[in-house]
C-alpha cells in the first residue's frame, strides 16, 4: 500500500467571467514559488491557451526541476481553430460542456482537437506530454491518448451531483482506477475491455459529508440538483481553507486502513487568482510537509503516480477509506470500499450503521459519448445503482439499506469498528458481535445477531429508482443514466431471499447472514 499525494496545478490563460480581474501567469508563479520553497513536486497541466503563451513556457522552463508538464483538456477557442473546427463558445474559453470539453464535439473531432494539443505540446516542448487530465474525458478520448501517445496517467474530477455543470456519479470514490473502454466513469471488469491508463480522482473530497451535500434537513430531505463543495480545495473556507478540516482528512485519508493505495491531490486552477488562493494552500503546505517527514505520505508527480499504478496493479485493485471519526460534532463515521466490480458505502450515525451507497460497475454500461457529442451546457456520466442514498430520498425517507426488525431500524449501543485484511482485499465494519459487514471482491456479506432480523430497502416511492422485479435470489434493475436506452442488469444473492410485500422491498437472511453478489 502506498500514500500519494499529487501537487496538481491546472492552468488557463483566459478569464473571461465579470469581476475578476486575474494575474494568471503570475498566480502560477506563486504557486511554483511555494513549491521551490518546500522542496515539493508539482504537475502542471496546462490548457492549450498557457501553452501556446511564451510566458507560462518560460515558467516551466524556470522550474524545470521541480515539475512535470502536461495538457489541461478544455477546449479553447485557439485549440478548435487549428483542429478546423468552428468556435461555438461565448468567449475565448467557455465552460460549458458542449463547447468547453472534449464530450462537446464529435468522435472524429474529439481526435483532431487532441491531435493538435499533443503536437504542440511537443512542437513547443520537444516531447509529448505524459499525462493528461481534465473535470472530465469521455472513454473515447482517454483510449485515443493511450494508445496513440502513451499517457502514463490521467485525472477526473470526484464524484459530484450537477456541480459546474458536471454530473460524475456512481464512480471509483477515491485513488484509482483502471476505466471500461465504454465508460470512463466505470473501472472495467477484464483486461480486453480496460483502457490501460490508470485515473486518479481529484480534489480530495470530504468522504462523510461531500456525498450528502444538498440532500436537506431531516423530514425535509430534497436532493439538490446542484451539490456545493466539501474538498481540499483550498479556496472553500469551510474544508480545504479550513486547517482543523485539512488536518482531519490527512489524518483520516492516511490512517492505515486503506488497502491498495491512499490518495489525495492537492492544488487550484489559476483562475481563482492568488488572493483567493494563497493562505489556504501556504497552510495546506506546512502541513504536507510535517507529514512527508513523518513518513505519513509521499509526494509524486501524477505521472510517477500512474507508472507505480501500472507497474504494481495489471487490473483495477480494491481499495477503501475507513474514516474513524467526523470533524464536526455529529460524530458520524463512514467506510468507502471499491473494487472492479462494485463500490460500497456505510454511514455510521447515532446508534445505526447501514449501506447509504451500493453501485455496480459493468464495463458494458456505455457511457452516452460514445458515438454523439452533447448538445446540452451540461454532462453526466454514471454507473449502475443498487442503493443511492442521495437521489433516492425524499421527504421524512432518507434512503439507504438498513438492517431493520419488526418495522424498525437497528441501534446498537456498541461502537463500531473497522479492520482490513490486505491479503484478501476485505474491510470489515460492525457494531460488536451483533452486527457485521464483510465487503471483498465481487461480494457483501452482511451478519446479524439480532432475531428476526432483514435488510430493507428504503427510497421514496417519488424516486426514480431501478427496480423492476424481484425474485428470490435476483433483484432485477434497470438503469438509463442519461441514455435513451434503459441498461438491465441484476444484484443476485448468495445467501437470504429478496421478498416484497406489504413491508416493502427486503432482503432476507439466510442462518442470521445476507451475502450480495456484486458482479
Amino acid at each position: 500500500m502506498k500514500n500519494i499525494v499529487n501537487i496538481i496545478h491546472f492552468v488557463r490563460a483566459v478569464e473571461p467571467r465579470e469581476g475578476r480581474e486575474i494575474d494568471l501567469p503570475g498566480t502560477l508563479r506563486e504557486e511554483l514559488e511555494l513549491g521551490r520553497k518546500y522542496g515539493f513536486p508539482a504537475t502542471v497541466l496546462l490548457q492549450y491557451d498557457a501553452l501556446i503563451l511564451p510566458e507560462y513556457i518560460a515558467l516551466l522552463e524556470e522550474y524545470r526541476d521541480q515539475i512535470e508538464a502536461g495538457l489541461w483538456l478544455e477546449v479553447v477557442q485557439p485549440m478548435a481553430e487549428e483542429a478546423g473546427i468552428p468556435w461555438r463558445g461565448r468567449w475565448a474559453w467557455d465552460w460549458h460542456t458542449d463547447v468547453g470539453f472534449l464530450v462537446g464535439y464529435l468522435p472524429e473531432e474529439r481526435k483532431r482537437l487532441i491531435d493538435v494539443a499533443f503536437q504542440r505540446f511537443r512542437e513547443i516542448l520537444g516531447y509529448f506530454p505524459q499525462v493528461a487530465g481534465s473535470w472530465h474525458i469521455d472513454a473515447l478520448s482517454l483510449a485515443y491518448m493511450k494508445e496513440r501517445y502513451g499517457i502514463a496517467a490521467s485525472c477526473n474530477c470526484k464524484d459530484q451531483y450537477g456541480t459546474d455543470g458536471y454530473t460524475m456519479w456512481g464512480g471509483y470514490y477515491n485513488g484509482a482506477y483502471y476505466p471500461s473502454r465504454m465508460n470512463m466513469l466505470c473501472p472495467a471488469q477484464t483486461r480486453e475491455n480496460q483502457i490501460d491508463v490508470p485515473v486518479f480522482r481529484m480534489l480530495g473530497a470530504d468522504p462523510i459529508h461531500q456525498y450528502d451535500l444538498g440532500l436537506g434537513e431531516p423530514g425535509g430531505y430534497n436532493p439538490s440538483n446542484c451539490q456545493g463543495v466539501a474538498s481540499m480545495e483550498p479556496v472553500y473556507a469551510g474544508s480545504g481553507g479550513s486547517k482543523d478540516w485539512v488536518r482531519w482528512y490527512l489524518d483520516e485519508n492516511f490512517n492505515g486502513k486503506s488497502l491498495s493505495l491512499a490518495y489525495t491531490q492537492v492544488g487550484q486552477e489559476n483562475s481563482f487568482g492568488w488572493q483567493e488562493i494563497e493562505k489556504g494552500l501556504c497552510m495546506q503546505y506546512e502541513l504536507l510537509k510535517e507529514y512527508a517527514a513523518g513518513g505519513k505520505i509521499e509526494l509524486m508527480t501524477l505521472g510517477e503516480s500512474g507508472r507505480w499504478f501500472s507497474g504494481h496493479y495489471a487490473q483495477t485493485p480494491p481499495a477503501a477509506m475507513c474514516i474513524d471519526r467526523d470533524h464536526g460534532a455529529a460524530g458520524n463515521k463512514t467506510v468507502w470500499y471499491n473494487d472492479r466490480f462494485y463500490r460500497l458505502n456505510l454511514l455510521y450515525q447515532d446508534g445505526m450503521l447501514w449501506v447509504r451507497d451500493l453501485y455496480l460497475f459493468d464495463e458494458h454500461f456505455a457511457e452516452k459519448y460514445l458515438d454523439q457529442r452533447e448538445p446540452k451546457n451540461q454532462c453526466a456520466f454514471y454507473n449502475l445503482p443498487v442503493m443511492d442514498g442521495f437521489r433516492f430520498s425524499l421527504g421524512s425517507i432518507r434512503a439507504g439499506l438498513y438492517p431493520c426488525q419488526n418495522g424498525q431500524k437497528l441501534a446498537f449501543s456498541e461502537e463500531p469498528y473497522w479492520s482490513r485484511a490486505e491479503g484478501n482485499d476485505t474491510v470489515c465494519a460492525g457494531l460488536g458481535e451483533r452486527l457485521c459487514y464483510c465487503a471483498q471482491p465481487g461480494q457483501v456479506g452482511i451478519r446479524c445477531t439480532e432475531q428476526d432480523w432483514y435488510l430493507a430497502f428504503a427510497f421514496a416511492e417519488t424516486a426514480q429508482t431501478p427496480y423492476r422485479e424481484v425474485l428470490p435470489k435476483e433483484l432485477r434493475l434497470s438503469f438509463a443514466g442519461g441514455t435513451e436506452n434503459p441498461y438491465a442488469y441484476s444484484l443476485r444473492l448468495k445467501k437470504g431471499r429478496f421478498v416484497r410485500d406489504g413491508q416493502g422491498l427486503r432482503c432476507l437472511p439466510e442462518d442470521g447472514e445476507i451475502i450480495l453478489l456484486a458482479r
